[in-house]
């Protein structure tokens, strides 16, 4: 049976990490995903980071990790760098490890030794993270060598299933012109964790790529508050139940139009008003 927990990514908010929690925390979610930075920003202080969740009533969902993994001669720095991120999501007592994969996309595509390679990768960081308790998965992302709807069909025909997932956000997919719901039923058994937010494309000019005058990673400004775009966001959520997905449902935005705070209260209020979600409840 479905079950969904619900959680917030942190990126919207860039670095500012007491602010996010406690914005967060103020809306009632039970959870939180951030970046793998605040695993060099935390080293040696774990107790601190974990005192910060507590104190908010958070848990840590996952850390957004990868990197370059299609890139030969880089895959034991990519290992070595994602299996430390695992030992720190043990420690933080959560069990998700989202593979990012590289930026930019390579020219023309991924070739075949990219997705080779990648795959080799992701396999060996997702064996070694299972000695900490830790599922790993590949997030088909815009603007890197997983973004085609052929390219996913690639890089996880390719994996080792048993041991690489994928994590699945239909904002991505639709940016690609493929079909979130189609995806969503076809990889149903492997998908481990889930982002939600929409894609409208009105929003989709040159000025959306850059990243905002504060410098935070967010470009990708056509990415947008649920029910603002052109994601069946219901839809995705529907299969998701036939999937019988057992897990977090993580509301995220690279860019608010407005501010951190007035897109996750949006967000908010579409979870409770159009689906129906208890915030800090189970939902079947």
């Amino acid at each position: 049976m479905a079950n969904f927990r619900l959680s917030c990514h942190q990126i919207t908010w860039g670095r500012e990490l007491d602010k996010a929690l406690e914005d967060i925390s103020h809306y009632g979610y039970r959870g939180t995903e951030t970046f793998a930075t605040v695993v060099d920003d935390f080293a040696g202080r774990e107790d601190e980071l974990r005192h910060k969740f507590k104190s908010h009533n958070l848990q840590l969902t996952a850390l957004y990790g990868g990197g370059d993994m299609h890139i030969a001669g880089k895959e034991q720095e990519i290992i070595d760098w994602n299996i430390k991120i695992a030992k720190f999501i043990q420690s933080m007592g959560a069990d998700r490890l989202v593979l990012g994969p590289g930026r930019p996309r390579p020219e023309g595509g991924p070739t075949k030794q990219h997705i080779k390679t990648m795959a080799a990768v992701a396999t060996e960081i997702a064996s070694a993270s299972l000695d900490y308790g830790v599922i790993t998965g590949i997030h088909p992302h815009w603007n890197t060598p997983v973004q085609e709807r052929d390219e996913i069909s690639s890089i996880f025909d390719a994996v080792d299933t048993d041991l690489v997932k994928m994590v699945l956000d239909p904002a991505h997919i639709a940016k690609a012109n493929a079909d979130p719901v189609e995806v969503c039923e076809t990889y149903g058994d492997i998908i481990t964790y889930v982002h939600i937010k929409d894609y409208s494309p009105d929003l989709d000019t040159e000025e959306a790529n850059t990243p905002d005058i504060q410098g935070n990673a967010p470009s990708l400004a056509f990415f947008s508050e649920l029910g603002e775009g052109i994601v069946d966001t219901p839809g995705f959520v529907n299969q998701l139940r036939k999937n019988n997905y057992d897990g977090w449902l993580t509301i995220e935005l690279d860019r608010t139009q407005t501010s951190p705070r007035q897109s996750l209260e949006n967000n908010t209020r579409y979870l409770t008003d159009v689906m129906k979600f208890d915030i800090s409840g189970d939902n079947a």
